[in-house]
């Protein structure tokens, strides 16, 4: 081996052991990648709660006085629309789970429906799930486990089984709401009975 060669070697070595004699960081030492933008609220708008409801009338049944009428994905369109929802519904969930995300982001002073009956407050909802953090990453977990179920059930084409992942995610967002959002809330027997919500400030 040639003098340089062998000093390079030996001076790679040196490096390679002192490099292992060092500890690595511990996860608390490590930065986070991730910037958190946006807050809870915008997940349920933007992502949640459009996929939900596509996943609910992809498969249903209508009833009119002409009769009723099933709805259900036909095409390999329909379908592949379908599966996007599913994994928008799962992966939506995921960001749910990030530490330090809030109800409400940075700039944003109330809900959207800040002033219905019922209700919590941002801080109100903030501060519910802090205190019962196990209880939210339970029901997020709940919501990506029937992500993944809506998920299985549109990859093998299968109508009841969305019905039936769609009857369970269905539970899952209640009792949620009921915990973390309109505790208090009392659901109108009739629309003109639905109180007025005041509008959110800018």
């Amino acid at each position: 081996m040639h003098r340089s060669s062998r000093l390079c070697f030996v001076g790679s070595f040196a490096i390679l052991l002192s490099s292992c004699g060092q500890q690595a960081p511990t996860p608390a030492q490590m930065e986070s990648p991730f910037k958190l933008v946006a807050g809870i609220q915008d997940l349920m708008a933007l992502q949640i709660d459009p996929a939900a409801d596509a996943l609910w009338e992809s498969v249903s049944t209508t009833t009119t006085a002409d009769g009723s009428h099933e709805q259900k994905p036909l095409s390999d369109a329909d379908w592949a629309k379908a599966r996007g929802h599913a994994l928008t519904l799962i992966e939506a969930s995921n960001l749910l789970l990030m530490e330090g995300r809030r109800v409400k982001r940075e700039g944003v002073q109330v809900l959207e429906d800040h002033g219905t009956p019922g209700n919590l407050s941002a801080e109100e909802s903030q501060q519910a799930i802090d205190s019962n953090r196990q209880t939210f990453v339970a029901f997020a977990t709940a919501l990506r486990d029937v992500g993944s179920q809506m998920l299985t059930a549109v990859e093998a084409k299968n109508p009841d089984g969305i019905m039936e992942a769609g009857a369970t995610m269905d539970q899952v967002c209640e009792s949620c709401h009921l915990k973390f959002w309109y505790p208090g809330q009392k659901i109108p027997r009739f629309p003109d009975e639905a109180p007025e919500v005041d509008a959110p400030a800018k």
